[in-house]
């Protein structure tokens, strides 16, 4: 075991095996980790709901971590549930000899339930969250904590901007919980608070399923346990989930799954798609143009655009163009910015050619469209 790469995981036990403590060990093997566990609850759960949660003990918690690191030094921590406030306290002096802490508290279940108590929440807040080198949420439980509303990509941002004020050394915010065609997160860290990262991907059934959340965190500290720098983890992290959980799941209104299955997809085709919706929620404020995107990834436009029809029957430039307008919709509604303002914010060359736009999309003016929402 001391010859391997230790990664342990802080959290609770799902009888599933779609989440928790049997979910993090498969995938802490398969990232090439030697997986080390601390079990903090006992659920009794199936994919569709959670019927009750079993605290142990604080000392039963501490005591296996403690045990852990008398024999082997975890390179990364990762730490889930963890359903008690005293048990919280402790354990942030427990781990802190660690660099790599990956914070998932899990404060609502995949399914919008509250998993864990108020004074729960502010343990994690004063104690755990100073020490992580990322915390990740869910857009609702970012909600939850800010006392905020996120309905947009500006929203998003704004949130892991805030949630920073907490002490973390940088945030993972998850937006697959307001509705859209893509699922997008957003990373930011304190060192450069005012230059966010975009992840992006299709918005199909994978992302809701049971556990995936603590895939991915999972995966991150396995990753910065590796060596990785923590931008370099997440990317990859991501990339491990859309190719191992998303693009295993059929959809109805998407057709990849049958697609890849059949190789009529390639992974390539898969990569440079990803690759292309993370640069398009990065950057389609200020470039709208497919080329501008084709560019960036070393192909033609019209090799873009074969990709992007057969993955998602979209072209390039109506993807481009969703973006946009879901932002332009929620800062219409929740500014009072006029429209020659808006036009400026959003990169058009005039107020006219913003109304051309935005009625090409919506078949109505942006004054219409407030008017009436």
């Amino acid at each position: 075991m001391k010859n391997l790469l230790p990664i342990l995981s802080i959290t609770g036990s799902d009888p599933t095996g779609g989440s928790g403590i049997q979910a993090d060990i498969k995938t802490i093997s398969v990232l090439g980790g030697y997986a080390v566990t601390a079990v903090t609850a006992v659920t009794v759960q199936n994919s569709q709901r959670i019927v009750s949660v079993e605290q142990l003990p604080t000392p039963l918690v501490l005591s296996q971590i403690s045990t852990i690191f008398d024999e082997v030094w975890p390179r990364a921590v990762k730490i889930g549930l963890v359903p008690n406030a005293e048990t919280v306290r402790q354990l942030a002096s427990e781990v802190s000899r660690c660099t790599n802490i990956v914070l998932d508290p899990g404060f609502l279940s995949s399914r919008g339930e509250k998993l864990i108590a108020d004074d729960v929440v502010e343990a994690f807040r004063r104690y755990l969250f100073p020490k992580a080198k990322v915390l990740i949420l869910k857009c609702k439980e970012a909600e939850m904590l800010l006392g905020v509303k996120i309905a947009s990509l500006q929203n998003l941002q704004q949130a892991a901007t805030d949630l920073l004020k907490f002490g973390v050394e940088s945030v993972l915010l998850q937006g697959g919980h307001y509705e859209g065609e893509f699922v997008t997160d957003v990373f930011v860290d304190s060192a450069h608070a005012d230059n966010p990262h975009f992840i992006s991907s299709p918005n199909i059934s994978g992302w809701s399923f049971h556990g995936v959340v603590g895939i991915l965190s999972s995966a991150i500290a396995t990753l910065l346990g590796r060596g990785e720098t923590i931008e370099v983890a997440i990317d990859k992290a991501h990339d491990y989930i859309r190719n191992l959980v998303v693009y295993s799941v059929a959809s109805d209104s998407k057709n990849i799954i049958h697609q890849l299955h059949n190789q009529t997809i390639s992974a390539r085709s898969v990569d440079i798609y990803n690759n292309f919706i993370t640069l398009v929620a990065n950057n389609c404020i200020k470039a709208k143009d497919v080329k501008y995107y084709a560019d960036k990834l070393n192909i033609t436009p019209r090799y873009l655009s074969q990709i992007t029809h057969r993955i998602v029957g979209n072209m390039p430039k109506k993807i481009i163009d969703g973006y946009i307008m879901t932002e332009v919709e929620q800062c219409i509604l929740s500014s009072s910015l006029s429209i020659q303002e808006l036009a400026y914010k959003f990169g058009f060359a005039s107020q006219s050619a913003f109304c051309k736009f935005f009625k090409s999309q919506k078949g109505i003016s942006p004054t219409q469209f407030r008017n009436i929402n």
